[in-house]
């Protein structure tokens, strides 16, 4: 396999020509594919290529000598996607959440299996230098293994105008965490490891045009013994989104706690042996490339040399389980659910 694979972009909303940037240090786009023709033109633009463009991505990947996808498209087109593009033999990177529920993720999961196709889910955020700095102090020598984390994410999602899109309908979006959640979801499980049961409430329902509960607290227990909680409103006027996911860990040895901001993230960590606490700041415009590089990097060594990648499908699939189970746990008003969901085959 030569060392520049050529990928199909599938979405060209504007995660598209976003992600097109990195997929561009490391490999050709050689299509792209969208039903909106604006779309399309946009990111080739953005990206200054001059490839095929598809309305339909079947036809992309049929008339396309591909190597991999890239599918950034909503999410109820996901599993769809994955699946057509396993089975013409292609490897998948797909963005987050990876699909609408955990069943859709296990069709995923299955096809890649069958057809012996690599397939990564692009969960950035644990990837970030301040977030996966967080992953990092919970070594031994420092503030050791989290046992109790809270991320508050009172948000103003308003700016964003999610009602008047797909992102309001559960069944197209896969509900309330895949909009506001599903980054702290998967970092938790970067932190503890998997959970092993979640209790969940949702709380009055305001109008924010959302076709589902819009506040929301759930707690995890991890198999670590860690508790993991998570508390979520879209309708709070002082944070914007990027200032309103600041975890608090205690940990064996310590605590951290991380306090955003518009332009910057403060990040406050102290031993219980220590008198001061230590304070590291990370430019937000230097917080991001790091990820996006990381995780496409390895999802292309782990295509052309078998090198093990930092995401799986695993860390997707698992990811909107989690999800489900507090979804589950809520509807039964706050009754335990306890992982996995669905007992399969091993991934």
């Amino acid at each position: 396999m030569a060392d520049r694979l050529r990928f199909g972009l599938i979405g060209c909303g504007d995660f598209g020509w976003h992600l097109g940037r990195y997929i561009l240090e490391r490999a050709d786009i050689v299509a792209v594919s969208d039903i909106n023709e604006e779309g399309m033109a946009d990111t080739l633009k953005q990206l200054d290529i001059s490839v095929p463009a598809y309305a339909d991505y079947r036809e992309l990947l049929d008339k396309e000598k591909l190597d991999a996808v890239a599918i950034t498209s909503a999410n109820f087109v996901h599993c769809e996607m994955a699946v057509a593009a396993a089975e013409r033999g292609l490897h998948i990177f797909c963005e987050k959440a990876m699909a609408r529920n955990t069943e859709e993720c296990w069709h995923m999961a299955r096809a890649a299996l069958k057809h012996d196709v690599k397939l990564i889910v692009g969960h950035k955020r644990r990837l970030r230098l301040s977030w996966s700095r967080m992953v990092e102090l919970t070594g031994d020598d420092l503030l050791g293994e989290p046992l109790a984390i809270t991320v508050t994410q009172y948000a103003d999602m308003r700016p964003y105008d999610y009602p008047s899109k797909w992102w309001a309908k559960k069944e197209l979006s896969g509900g309330f965490y895949a909009m506001l959640g599903v980054h702290v979801i998967d970092w938790f499980r970067a932190m503890c490891g998997n959970a092993r049961q979640v209790s969940a409430m949702y709380g009055p329902q305001q109008e924010t045009g959302l076709e589902y509960p819009d506040i929301s607290h759930a707690t995890y227990l991890m198999h670590s013994g860690a508790l993991a909680s998570l508390n979520s409103s879209v309708w709070y006027p002082l944070h914007r989104f990027r200032e309103a996911q600041g975890p608090w860990a205690q940990c064996r040895n310590g605590g951290l706690k991380l306090v955003p901001q518009m332009d910057y993230l403060d990040l406050y960590w102290q031993r219980i042996d220590e008198d001061e606490p230590h304070h590291e700041r990370f430019d937000i415009n230097e917080d991001f490339d790091p990820a996006y590089r990381k995780e496409f990097g390895d999802f292309v060594d782990w295509i052309i040399d078998g090198k093990a990648p930092c995401l799986t499908r695993e860390d997707g699939l698992r990811c909107v389980e989690m999800m489900d189970g507090a979804y589950l746990s809520a509807d039964r008003g706050g009754e335990l659910v306890k992982f996995p969901l669905h007992p399969e085959l091993e991934l």
